[in-house]
């Protein structure tokens, strides 16, 4: 795999990643943000550069090392701005319920403000590796189906003859 297109899939899956930690900030979208970073990173981050014409055909296993480094960087980003963005909320709830009533009521932001305290800092960091570990096992698993799915559907292109071979 050329190290232009590992980039710009890094770049993309940073994005991504803070945009689901944006949208991880609302309550009742909590499950498909988790739902979204575990399986659809990969997919997503793929389909937008074949879309944009900046990766052509993929073979599977060029796929599942695209789709494991999607997940991964997906996930570190989501941590690194959905943590800062809870401990915010949770630090001023009083006042960002007034102003957004709908972000009430962080039930998973009351352990994570005593992971995050000096003593237990590198027991976070090792949880977020280990997630962001998982989530590129499953986006490298989704990331080959999209492959797949994708060769199934493309075009082949006309200059290509087809060679039919016969055994006798």
């Amino acid at each position: 795999m050329n190290t232009l297109i590992a980039k710009q899939a890094v770049l993309y899956s940073l994005i991504f990643g803070a945009a689901l930690a944006l949208f991880g900030s609302f309550n009742f979208l909590i499950g498909l943000v988790a739902f979204a970073l575990a399986l659809l990173c990969a997919p997503a981050v793929i389909l937008f550069m074949k879309k944009t014409n900046k990766i052509g055909f993929l073979e599977s296993q060029q796929a599942a090392a695209l789709g494991g480094l999607c997940g991964f960087c997906a996930t570190i980003s989501f941590f690194l701005i959905f943590t800062p963005l809870t401990l915010i909320f949770t630090k001023f709830a009083p006042l960002v319920n007034k102003i957004l009533p709908f972000i009430s009521g962080y039930h998973y932001a009351y352990g994570l403000q005593y992971i995050v305290t000096f003593d237990s800092l590198w027991l976070f960091f090792i949880i977020v590796i280990m997630i962001a570990g998982v989530g590129a096992l499953t986006n490298s698993t989704t990331a080959m189906g999209t492959v797949f799915l994708l060769a199934q559907f493309e075009q082949k292109p006309k200059d290509i003859e087809e060679i039919d071979i016969h055994i006798e």
